[in-house]
């Protein structure tokens, strides 16, 4: 289940003017539920986390 947050409106406006997104937080907050929930199709998901190249 996916709970709405406040942030989702600003993301998606934000997301609609600029080619990258980053949002940075503590840990374990829904950061990346909030990003994989907005994001568009033709957009790709990168995690700097991640020690393998996203391609």
């Amino acid at each position: 289940m996916y709970y709405e947050r406040t942030l989702s409106a600003v993301a998606k406006q934000c997301a609609a003017s600029f080619k990258v997104l980053m949002v940075t937080g503590p840990r374990q907050v829904g950061k990346t539920t909030l990003l994989k929930h907005i994001m568009e199709s033709d957009r790709t998901y990168v995690s700097l986390d991640d020690i393998s190249p996203p391609f």
